[in-house]
């Protein structure tokens, strides 16, 4: 399954060589993470009301072409890791356009999170399985 996040680019996310500054990527794919496990109904409100969050470990971008102002694009989001605490996820930021451009690929691993705790926790079953299904 392939999950669809669509972005537009803001002037205001414009640097000096006139193409989006990098921490604009992140920002974005946390953006697109919470709709996409607001998908699998694991939004927000779920998260608070389990004590539970979806923590960034670890994040690599590979930047392949440049967005600039009043560009379209689509983030893809695909689960990429399932693993005992963590999961990861690979958000593709595809410019539109009659020929669609890999813009960057964005691989984040995330620690599942226990906020009574304050310590990483194994992933809650139902959760995993919810991952599981988005991921066939």
């Amino acid at each position: 399954m392939t999950f669809s996040y669509p972005v537009a680019v803001k002037f205001s996310e414009i640097d000096l060589a006139g193409v989006v500054f990098n921490s604009h990527y992140l920002t974005w794919c946390e953006d697109a993470k919470m709709a996409f496990l607001d998908d699998l109904g694991y939004g927000p409100y779920r998260f608070a009301e389990s004590d539970r969050l979806a923590l960034v470990r670890h994040a690599e971008i590979d930047w392949t072409a440049s967005l600039k102002p009043l560009d379209h694009a689509d983030i893809r989001v695909v689960v990429e890791r399932i693993g005992s605490s963590s999961f990861t996820l690979r958000h593709e930021i595809w410019r539109r356009g009659e020929v669609p451009l890999l813009a960057a690929t964005c691989v984040i691993t995330y620690v599942w999170f226990d906020t009574v705790a304050a310590a990483k926790a194994p992933l809650d079953a139902d959760f995993r399985e919810a991952l599981e299904g988005a991921r066939a």
